[in-house]
């Protein structure tokens, strides 16, 4: 019974998140200009308003600007459950009371958590730049903020989570031996 708790707390943080994510960029998209002209300013189009191919060009212009924009939101979520994730199984190792070696092979089979953010900074970069070609300065923004946004996360998962938690059991095993 302990374990749905948990399971049922850690899908309400994941939902929780993802709409304070998506909600806030939402609020920003429709309240802010300048935040909305971010992923609308980059698309050119060569056609005279007037004619009946503006209104076509400008309904594709504005289907790309919100495919940009929910590519923006995608990646920052997947981040933010890559995060929220790897501190879960980080402090579930930490507070564990298992022997020192089931500890250290936990912390090493952990490692693949600190590189999500990577990848999924890697993902946004490929999502982005299959978009490129409808709308190149926001996808440029996407594709470099995503990778930014992946390895400042992986960086910061591992000062400060793996690397005290590595000193820990250290020194606990060197404290144990003696």
């Amino acid at each position: 019974m302990n374990k749905i708790w948990k399971w049922i707390g850690m899908i309400s943080v994941y939902v929780g998140l993802a709409l304070v994510i998506t909600l806030s960029m939402l609020y920003f998209y429709n309240s802010n200009e300048f935040f909305r002209s971010l992923f609308e300013g980059g698309i050119v189009t060569e056609v005279q308003s007037g004619s009946p191919a503006a209104g076509v060009a400008g309904t594709n212009a504005e289907i790309t600007a919100k495919l940009s924009f929910f590519i923006l939101i995608f990646v920052l979520l997947i981040q933010g459950f890559a995060f929220i994730t790897a501190f879960w199984v980080f402090n579930g190792i930490r507070i564990s009371k298992e022997i020192y070696e089931v500890r250290v092979k936990k912390l090493e089979n952990a490692d693949i958590f600190l590189d999500l953010p990577l990848y999924f900074g890697l993902f946004g970069t490929v999502s982005a730049f299959i978009v490129i070609t409808f709308n190149p300065s926001i996808s440029k923004l996407i594709a470099y903020s995503s990778t930014l946004v992946g390895i400042i996360f992986s960086v910061f998962l591992r000062l400060a989570l793996q690397y005290p938690l590595k000193q820990k059991l250290i020194t606990k095993n060197g404290a144990g031996k003696e």
